[in-house]
């Protein structure tokens, strides 16, 4: 069959939804303000843009734990509800005015009232935030059972407990030439483990956590582990905390060990980073955390916070001269090699912060300091580590104002190279439905930092860049949303792919329409460019490096449609075409997909989808954000000519218990083998079984 065949008969599959849904019954009472736990759209527009995939990454772990433990409105700090997804700086301090002012909140709806809370943020927010005690205030969970908010929150077994054990196991199903050859002695299952408790005292509260997990190819099945133990407003103690955690300040610059949202088609409210400041670690990540204690101290308006760490990093050695030549984050130890690089380094790292809050202005300063066990001489590739040395350190300085409509805020940071990086904001609620940002960053060449993850072009890669983005978000129509950015950047220096200095721009513009409550339609347009070092052939048939421009322009065309409260239909469809200046090698790609979720039953809910693929190489490949277990981020780059399709099923007996099993699919067309080395696949499928139990007591 051909795709242009497969295409129509999906989009016949809209068509026809049109008729199903005169068949469906629609006498139902609907419950108002009944938030829906089990619709995701909104998180996967944050998510989908982080191009990864990610087994329980931080940036994950943090948007599920907020959905299961929502921020109280009635009680929160300003930093507190700046940390849900969507809320802005204002719309947080003019919560904590109304509530100073008006008492507390009697329900969710109420923020309304709030000058500059859109219907629209409040659609955003409303899974992240809880009024207790609310009457009016119901959520429908992952099966279609509908509750009393407060009650499905506080429903315990035990009282006071709150106990999470999640479990899984994930399978390749075609055998990779690693554990044909053997160099892959472990089992092809990926096992993961997690055990979490927080204790709800009168006065504190007491949490731990335990996590074990094993790759596919490993031999150990606690090839890493992960613990904590905490106490959280015990007196002045905000928290204290032995074990791992991480540390997220400011706007990234002086510190920064987790992912952070990027540029997307939320154009204004994400770029500010949202601080967790001392957090405990639950992810599987095996770098980017720390492992010792720290500490969060509060006095009045004040806040002191000390940290300790002494952990291990997997690197390669030069036993020549007892060097650290390469540090390696992917976190495997399956084959001989990976295993002897295995926590071969060492950083000891000590460091405080104090931050002040005066209500429209918030001061931070930070400083730390590390000692590494080995020289370390990182190839120049690894940004990261791009330092050398056995030292470093780092003292920045953040700030945050609030007046009116305007947040002001930045950070400026010095690292051990004695060079100082900045980053300044202008954010502005220009009337009601529409703001703006306008952003400036400087990130010297020899800033050189370790623990940090700036804004940018290269999300992350702190240095070497400058840029300005401005962001704009409007609401011009009722239903009608807009969001557009224009970001010019530059990297000054030349680095280890590009021997000079490049420059690119990159533009979006994204609008989404609602015909209905339950029907929304969508466009994106991307188009960016940016030079690059690429490897030709001169007259003389030798291959030389030259810089090209590249560009590339993306459209995506889509709608979300829901059938019925238990019923939702969504396609897409995203065309990518690059284009380079000067030495040829265009190439271009589109997608296709079609997904359907549906609560079966009373206990069983599902979720399917089917996707054509078709791209002249890797340069084009497209991103699809997929369904998975709860704790996997499924971004998933596809290239060549293929389909692809996935089938979840969740079954939900209890309220404390779940059961996620998913399969996934791809065909590639006219291929012997899929990809290459150890990681070799004989033949043109690749296909997947993964299968995860929740315990919620």
């Amino acid at each position: 069959m051909t795709k242009v065949k497969i295409v129509l008969i999906l989009v016949s599959l809209f068509l026809g939804s049109q008729f199903l849904h005169s068949q469906i019954d629609t006498s139902r009472a609907v419950v108002p303000d009944t938030t829906d736990l089990n619709s995701y759209k909104y998180q996967e527009k944050l998510l989908e843009n982080t191009l990864e995939d990610s087994e329980d990454s931080k940036l994950l772990d943090q948007m599920e734990y907020l959905k299961t433990k929502p921020v109280d409105i009635n009680k929160a700090s300003r930093e507190e509800l700046e940390v849900v997804p969507y809320m802005t700086t204002m719309a947080a301090k003019k919560i904590i005015d109304y509530r100073t002012y008006n008492g507390n909140f009697k329900s969710k709806r109420d923020i309304l009232k709030i000058d500059g809370v859109t219907q629209e943020m409040y659609e955003k927010i409303k899974v992240f935030i809880v009024v207790k005690n609310a009457n009016t205030d119901f959520v429908k969970d992952e099966s279609g059972k509908v509750y009393k908010e407060d009650d499905y929150l506080s429903g315990n077994v035990f009282k006071n407990i709150d106990l999470k054990f999640r479990s899984r196991v994930q399978q390749d199903l075609q055998t990779r030439q690693g554990y044909k050859t053997g160099d892959y002695p472990g089992s092809q299952q990926k096992v993961y483990n997690r055990l979490t408790g927080l204790y709800n005292g009168k006065d504190f509260d007491i949490g731990g956590n335990l996590t074990i997990e094993k790759d596919a190819g490993e031999t150990n099945y606690a090839d890493f582990s992960s613990g904590y133990l905490e106490i959280n407003n015990w007196k002045f103690v905000k928290k204290a905390l032995v074990g791992d955690y991480i540390l997220n300040f400011g706007q990234g610059l002086g510190m920064w060990t987790s992912l952070a949202y990027s540029k997307g088609s939320e154009a204004v409210d994400i770029i500010k980073k949202r601080s967790f400041n001392i957090d405990s670690y639950r992810s599987t990540n095996e770098v980017q955390f720390f492992r010792g204690a720290a500490t969060n101290v509060e006095y009045k308006n004040y806040n002191f916070m000390v940290f300790y760490s002494n952990n291990f990093f997997d690197a390669s050695i030069d036993t020549t001269y007892d060097e650290v030549s390469s540090i390696y984050f992917d976190g495997y130890h399956r084959t001989i090699s990976e295993q002897n690089r295995k926590n071969s380094g060492m950083e000891q790292l000590i460091g405080g912060r104090a931050f002040a809050d005066y209500g429209f202005l918030r001061l931070g300063a930070t400083y730390w300091t590390s000692k590494f066990s080995k020289l370390v001489i990182p190839d120049s590739s690894k940004q990261l580590y791009n330092f050398s040395g056995d030292k470093a350190n780092m003292l920045s300085v953040d700030y945050d104002v609030v007046y009116k409509n305007f947040n002001l805020f930045g950070e400026f940071a010095r690292s051990q190279s004695s060079n100082v990086a900045g980053i300044s904001a202008l954010q502005i609620a220009l009337t009601k439905g529409a703001s703006a940002i306008f952003l400036y960053r400087n990130y010297p060449e020899n800033f050189a930092p370790v623990h940090s993850f700036g804004f940018g072009e290269n999300n992350g890669n702190t240095q070497n860049e400058n840029g300005v983005y401005a962001g704009l978000s409007l609401k011009p129509l009722k239903g009608l949303s807009v969001d557009t950015y224009f970001d010019q950047f530059k990297f000054p220096y030349r680095t280890y792919s590009n021997p000079v200095s490049t420059s690119g721009n990159d533009f979006l513009l994204n609008s989404e329409y609602k015909f209905s409550k339950d029907f929304l339609v969508y466009m994106k347009y991307r188009n960016k460019n940016k030079e690059e070092t690429r490897t030709v052939t001169d007259e003389f048939d030798r291959s030389v490096k030259k810089i090209d421009n590249r560009n590339q322009m993306n459209i995506r065309l889509g709608f979300d449609y829901d059938l019925s409260s238990d019923m939702r239909i969504k396609s897409r469809y995203e065309y990518v075409m690059v284009n380079y200046d000067s030495y040829g090698g265009n190439n271009k790609g589109f997608l296709f997909y079609t997904d359907f979720r549906a609560a079966i039953t009373k206990n069983i809910s599902a979720s399917t989808r089917f996707v054509v693929f078709q791209t002249d190489d890797y340069d084009s490949r497209v991103y699809e954000f997929e369904d998975d277990l709860k704790g996997v981020m499924s971004n998933v780059g596809l290239y060549g000519n293929g389909t692809r399709w996935y089938l979840v099923l969740r079954y939900k007996p209890y309220a404390f218990g779940e059961l996620t099993a998913k399969y996934s699919a791809t065909y590639m067309d006219g291929v012997k083998s899929i990809s290459s080395g150890n990681d070799l696949i004989e033949g043109d499928l690749n296909n997947r079984f993964n299968i995860g139990i929740e315990l919620n007591f």
